[in-house]
């Protein structure tokens, strides 16, 4: 990375870490404001950043994903050869709000670019402040054809974390747009309740209860959040509701119509829908 230093890391998984960069000037040691969200791994381990950077260039200038700015390959830690991913930096860390009308409507526009994210869960969407958020995270999204419903693979293979996973893809290696649904229903469950859908006891007896029973929300939530969140966990896929339908439910328009009543700084509506009804 000739024009990026990376100054700490941010986070670490199995085979890559993710560290916070700033961009020196080509014609000085000084470090400009300019700053980046660097994921690496080392070369021969880098096949899922290279898929995340091609689907990344695809939904490039998108308001509603975090931003790729470019990708190098870097010599790190004793001439060990290292792919760099550069994202945009959100600084907000990671979503654990209530920002259910964004994440809805953010795949929305992916689902309309015919890409299946596959990984939606809390730490997979980056905000910077309120109102503003992205998803984050392409590395497991799968492209799915605009008149296909899914896509079909084999039995137990879920593409994203397994507490999130939908039950047809562990029943019928199943994959699309209503996979991501699923997917939502569980993360905003999460952050409603605090609690996961699923209480199990190993992997196996995850598996078997995502397959087999009905996911639980386990503290009290508003009759039309039960609702918005058993849309999404429909076990059907081919029933269960879309982005488009899933926008047009009364607690998605309530929560617009709330956040309408708030102004920017220069008197805008942050939203563009209308509250009338």
């Amino acid at each position: 990375m000739d024009q990026w230093k990376k100054l700490h890391v941010l986070g670490a998984g199995s085979f890559e870490k993710v560290c916070y960069a700033v961009k020196i000037h080509p014609s000085s040691s000084f470090l400009s404001a300019s700053v980046a969200a660097v994921k690496c791994a080392d070369m021969h381990r880098s096949i899922s950043l290279q898929q995340e950077a091609e689907i990344l260039t695809t939904l490039k200038d998108s308001p509603y994903v975090v931003q790729f700015i470019g990708a190098d390959v870097s010599i790190d830690n004793g001439n060990i050869p290292t792919y760099n991913l550069l994202l945009e930096y959100a600084s907000g860390g990671s979503l654990h709000d209530r920002s259910m009308f964004l994440y809805i409507s953010n795949l929305q526009h992916v689902h309309k670019k015919r890409w299946v994210h596959s990984d939606i869960k809390p730490a997979n969407a980056e905000h910077g402040g309120m109102h503003k958020l992205k998803l984050a995270d392409f590395g497991l999204s799968l492209r799915v054809p605009k008149e296909v419903a899914y896509m079909t693979g084999s039995t137990l293979s879920n593409r994203g974390t397994l507490i999130y996973a939908p039950p047809e893809s562990l029943t019928s290696g199943f994959h699309g747009r209503a996979y991501d649904i699923w997917l939502v229903g569980c993360t905003v469950a999460e952050m409603m309740t605090g609690s996961h859908v699923w209480i199990y006891r190993n992997t196996r007896d995850l598996q078997s209860q995502i397959m087999n029973e009905y996911p639980m929300i386990r503290v009290n939530v508003s009759e039309m959040a039960n609702d918005l969140l058993n849309k999404c966990l429909i076990k059907d896929p081919l029933r269960r509701w879309t982005s488009e339908q899933l926008l047009q439910h009364p607690f998605i328009q309530q929560a617009i119509c709330t956040q309408n009543s708030e102004k920017d700084s220069k008197g805008q509506s942050f939203w563009l829908h209308s509250c009338n009804t």
